[in-house]
């Protein structure tokens, strides 16, 4: 590894102490380093508040002839809803001399003119340095600018002998403690968490995540085409708002509680005959309300149906090394994607899947191993 990518992997594993905090900005990380020592670091703390770069100036006090190292391309505009000052202006400024960065900014009103405006300031711009570990950071932010819809992740339990749930549905503890923590971890970081009826029915899952102040406060959302819905669910209790998919022919019920909103969606044929609402319109719905993260916690026939439709990004699957379920539990679903990361757990294994085999591990799958190995540094 040569020395601007040591420093840039500093800068990336420093930027990840972000996640959950700074969406719908991308997590960065910004490392300054003069005559081979690192003199000031930072990162983008939270969402409204400085970003990297000038976190790590404040850090260093004088950044004169030192090199900066930044996992993003720094930003140059004002204005398009920014809510801080640009940090070209204050890279140059402070008088570095070089600025060495992870990959561009696929904001359009970044996008290459931050290394321009620094190199006709006559500062030297080198860029690419880590650049898959640097993308890794960006990829949600990635899909709102490009695509404009959430990151979409699956995660589901299994027991050994390949089972998500007992008899019809029965609900069966199947991860240990340590697994448990994990998810509400995940939870913690996400914008909303979303089931299906079936899960309603038979879990009555909560959807928040447990532990000490999360960085965030998941939308709960039910994706139902049938519209039952079970009375004195605990999501019809009061807690983080609800929102309830359905399509637009779907029978008419009203909402089972004041903070619980039923959004009806075009209606479209499904391969069995019948309605459903596409999952393209509730991520668009879901991009409106400023959601970046959305995880999906379903049963197998959801997940069936997601992965056919290729509109998941990541699975998180946590099998249990000790707990059979036997013949009569629910199958789990099928999933023959590649394996990029794989977590010891004591009486469970987290692996996480992506469908490009290229893939690399992604900023929260890192955090579960940092929490799980007793590593991390929130």
């Amino acid at each position: 590894m040569t020395r601007d990518e040591q420093f840039m992997a500093m800068a990336v594993e420093r930027a990840t102490l972000g996640r959950g905090h700074v969406e719908p900005n991308p997590m960065v990380g910004c490392v300054l380093v003069r005559d081979d020592t690192v003199i000031g670091i930072g990162h983008h703390e939270r969402y409204g508040s400085p970003h990297a770069e000038p976190n790590a100036l404040a850090d260093a006090g004088d950044a004169r002839n030192a090199t900066a190292y930044v996992t993003l391309e720094p930003c140059c505009y004002t204005g398009h809803g920014k809510q801080t000052p640009p940090c070209t202006p204050r890279l140059i400024k402070a008088g570095v001399r070089r600025v060495v960065i992870g990959c561009v900014d696929p904001n359009p009103h970044v996008a290459g003119n931050g290394i321009r405006q620094l190199r006709e300031a006559g500062i030297e711009v080198v860029s690419g340095v880590l650049e898959a570990e640097c993308d890794t950071l960006i990829r949600a932010f990635r899909l709102r600018v490009k695509e404009r819809r959430p990151m979409v992740a699956l995660k589901w339990a299994e027991s050994r002998d390949g089972r998500v749930a007992g008899r019809q549905g029965r609900p069966v503890r199947i991860t240990g403690d340590l697994a448990n923590s994990v998810v509400h971890e995940l939870r913690g970081r996400c914008d909303a968490i979303a089931v299906g009826t079936n899960t309603l029915v038979n879990d009555d899952p909560q959807l928040t995540a447990r532990g000490d102040n999360p960085p965030r406060r998941a939308i709960r959302v039910v994706l139902s085409n049938s519209l039952k819905l079970p009375p004195e669910r605990r999501l019809w209790q009061p807690g983080p708002p609800t929102v309830i998919y359905t399509h637009d022919q779907a029978p008419d019920v009203e909402s089972p509680a004041s903070h619980v909103e039923i959004i009806r969606l075009p209606s479209q044929d499904n391969t069995r005959g019948g309605r459903r609402f596409g999952m393209g319109d509730v991520l668009s719905d879901l991009f409106k309300r400023g959601v970046t993260h959305l995880l999906v916690e379903p049963g197998p026939k959801l997940a069936a149906d997601l992965l056919r439709l290729g509109q998941v990004d990541r699975v998180w699957r946590f099998k249990s090394t000790r707990l059979d379920i036997g013949e009569s539990g629910l199958v789990a679903p099928e999933l023959d994607w590649p394996k990029i990361g794989e977590l010891d757990l004591g009486d469970d294994v987290l692996s996480e899947h992506a469908f490009d085999c290229e893939d690399r591990a992604s900023v929260d799958f890192r955090l579960a191993r940092s929490l799980a190995t007793g590593t991390s540094s929130r």
